[in-house]
């Protein structure tokens, strides 16, 4: 467990690093979070870390999103962080659905038994991480990030499947 921990805390602040100078200041409240799912990940290891790693760079991935396109109808010139702009929690969605379906190129190829393991493991990787980039957001545009980013994961390992299923298939 105390390796575990260690290696979570290297994640943890390097995650909260980039998350400081792509977010700001107001990113390292949810460090904690960061931190507690990787232990978790690091803990139980094997094909829930090897998914989990690959979402994490998905969630790193998310701290680059500026802002405008996650809110698209603010104007450039309005303080999106004042409260003042307004929310659009399905842009939220529709963006991060988009980077869900490109973790397809990311997905491990893991055996028919431990494929759900993996898939769970990158759905914490990249929400571990998101969640850093959602401090700047209201909770519905959070809220809709993270569910289009599992929903994208979900959706890139159900088409990884069908498409082993049918080179399986293929090769009977």
């Amino acid at each position: 467990m105390r390796s575990s921990a260690l290696r979570a805390a290297v994640v943890a602040a390097a995650s909260a690093a980039v998350a400081v100078v792509a977010v700001g200041p107001y990113a390292l409240a949810w460090v904690p979070i960061t931190l507690l799912v990787w232990v978790f990940i690091e803990w139980r290891g094997a094909w829930l870390l090897r998914g989990a790693r690959r979402g994490l760079l998905a969630g790193l991935a998310t701290l680059a999103l500026p802002l405008s396109v996650l809110r698209p109808c603010c104007r450039l010139d309005m303080d999106m962080s004042s409260g003042t702009c307004c929310t659009m929690p399905g842009a939220c969605v529709a963006v991060g659905a988009m980077l869900g379906l490109s973790l397809a190129l990311l997905v491990p190829r893991a055996p028919g038994e431990h494929r759900a393991t993996t898939a769970i493991g990158m759905v914490l990787g990249v929400g571990s991480v998101a969640a850093l980039r959602c401090s700047a957001l209201s909770f519905g545009e959070a809220a809709g990030l993270i569910a289009g980013l599992v929903a994208g994961v979900v959706a890139a390992n159900l088409a990884r499947a069908w498409m082993d299923r049918g080179q399986i298939g293929a090769h009977r």
